[in-house]
C-alpha cells in the first residue's frame, strides 16, 4: 500500500490510481493544491501494485538510448507563432494523426483548468490546444488506463508531458511498446491548480469578464521576451511578463511549485522518454550559421532509436540542425541536471493562501515594485509607437 507521509516522494503523476485494480485510490488535493494518492483502505487488497508502479520507487530506464542533440523548428510560421519556443510538437502529433493514432498531452479545458487530453486522428484541429507551455501541474486522470488500451489495440500513441509524467507512464505500463511515442518536457516546477484559479479569478474580475483565450509565453514582443496573454469574451486583451504577471512572477521566484520539484529525483540527461524537448536561448551559438530572428527555437535531444528513426520521417518539416549535446546543455539546459532552488519563504508561501487575493499574496511574498510596473508600461507604449524591437536591439548592443 502506498502511503505518502513526506511530499517530496511524490510527484502526482497519477500511476498508483491508474493501476489500482480495486479503484481504492483517488487523487486528493492538499491544502497547497497539489494532488497526492488516498486510499480507500476498505477497498485495499494490499496487492502491492500502486507502490510497484511508483516511478519515485521504480525509475523506468530507457532500453535503447541514443542521444543526439538538434536545433529544431516548424517550418510552418503560424504553428512557430503559436508556440511557445520552435513548434517541434505540432508536426510530430500530425503524423501520429495521420496513421490513425492518438495524441495525449496537456490541454485547458472549458475553466481553463489544465488537464491531459487524448486527441483522436479527427480532432486535428484540438491541437491548436495543446500548444504553448502551460505553467500548472495538470491533471491525468484515466489518461493512463486509456493509452494501454490503445497501445493493446496496435494503435499508435504519442505522450507528451513533464518528465515526471512520462516516466509515470512508463511505470504503469511496465512495458516497451513500438507503438507508443515518448515525448518529456524539461521544467522548472510546477505550481499548484489551486494558485492558478486563485490567478484566474482575479483576473476575471479586474477584466470583468470571462476569459477566452491564453497564452503562458506569447511571443508579442519576442520570443525572448515570452508574455502571458489573456484574450477576455469582452474584447480586451491582457499582457503580462514575468515582471509583473503574478502567476509568471510566482513560477520564475520559485515559491510556487510542488515540493518534490526541488530535489525532483529525474534530473539528468538519461530519460525514459523517445524526446526530450527544452527552449532554445543560444540558437545562433549552437549554429554559427543561424542569424536569432526571436521567433525561437527548440532544443531536442533524441533519446531512442524509435526516436531517431521517426525524427528522420518528419525532418521535411523542420529546420533541423545537429548540435553538441553537451554545449546545448551547458547554454540552455541547466535545468536538464538541476533543480530549482526554492525561495527563501516558500515554506510560507502556501500558508492561509485561501484568505488573500492573488494580488495580496504576491504582494505579500515576491512583491512587484513600482519600477517594475513602469518598465512594463514603458514596453507596452514603445510597442504601440512600432518601436520597440528597435530600441530592444539598441540595449542589447
Amino acid at each position: 500500500m502506498i502511503q505518502i507521509t513526506d511530499k517530496t516522494k511524490c510527484c502526482g503523476c497519477s500511476s498508483c490510481a491508474n493501476a489500482c485494480p480495486k479503484s481504492a485510490i483517488i487523487m486528493m488535493p492538499d491544502e497547497e493544491g497539489f494532488s497526492y494518492p488516498v486510499i480507500d483502505k476498505t477497498l485495499c487488497i494490499n496487492c502491492g501494485i500502486c507502490n510497484h508502479v511508483c516511478p519515485i520507487e521504480n525509475q523506468p530506464v530507457n532500453q535503447n538510448p541514443v542521444r543526439e542533440a538538434y536545433v529544431i523548428r516548424t517550418i510552418d510560421r503560424n504553428i512557430l507563432k503559436d508556440s511557445t519556443s520552435g513548434g517541434f510538437i505540432t508536426p510530430l502529433a500530425e503524423y501520429v494523426l495521420n496513421h490513425r493514432g492518438l495524441l495525449c498531452a496537456a490541454s485547458y479545458d472549458k475553466d481553463f483548468n489544465v488537464r491531459h487530453i487524448i486527441i483522436g486522428e479527427n480532432e486535428k484541429y484540438r491541437l491548436s490546444d495543446i500548444r504553448g507551455s502551460k505553467y500548472v501541474q495538470s491533471s491525468i486522470d484515466d489518461c493512463y488506463e486509456k493509452i494501454k488500451k490503445y497501445l493493446e489495440q496496435n494503435r499508435m500513441v504519442c505522450f507528451v508531458g513533464t518528465t515526471c509524467q512520462v516516466a509515470g507512464l512508463m511505470s504503469f505500463l511496465n512495458k516497451n511498446y513500438d507503438n507508443l511515442i515518448t515525448v518529456d518536457l524539461v521544467c522548472h516546477g510546477t505550481p499548484s491548480p489551486k494558485l492558478w484559479n486563485k490567478y484566474l479569478k482575479y483576473q476575471k474580475e479586474r477584466y470583468h469578464s470571462e476569459i477566452d483565450r491564453i497564452s503562458f509565453r506569447n511571443k508579442t514582443y519576442g520570443y525572448h521576451s515570452g508574455t502571458m496573454k489573456i484574450r477576455f469574451l469582452n474584447g480586451k486583451t491582457y499582457y503580462g511578463s514575468a515582471r509583473v504577471d503574478y502567476m509568471l512572477r510566482s513560477f520564475f521566484k520559485e515559491i510556487a511549485s510542488r515540493p518534490i520539484c526541488y530535489q525532483c529525483p529525474f534530473k539528468s540527461v538519461d530519460r525514459a522518454s523517445d524526446f526530450t524537448i527544452y527552449d532554445c536561448w543560444h540558437a545562433s551559438e549552437l549554429v554559427t550559421s543561424l542569424k536569432d530572428d526571436d521567433m525561437g527555437y527548440t532544443n531536442l535531444i533524441v533519446q531512442s532509436e524509435k526516436g531517431k528513426q521517426l525524427l528522420n520521417k518528419i525532418s521535411r518539416k523542420y529546420e533541423i540542425y545537429q548540435v553538441d549535446i553537451e554545449k546545448a546543455i551547458r547554454l540552455d539546459g541547466i535545468m536538464i541536471l538541476n533543480s530549482a532552488k526554492p525561495h527563501r519563504r516558500r515554506s510560507e508561501f502556501y500558508l492561509d493562501i485561501d484568505k488573500r487575493t492573488m494580488k495580496e499574496q504576491v504582494q505579500k511574498f515576491i512583491p512587484v515594485k513600482t519600477k517594475d510596473f513602469f518598465v512594463e508600461r514603458m514596453k507596452i507604449v514603445l510597442y504601440s509607437l512600432g518601436i520597440y524591437h528597435v530600441v530592444k536591439k539598441i540595449m542589447q548592443k
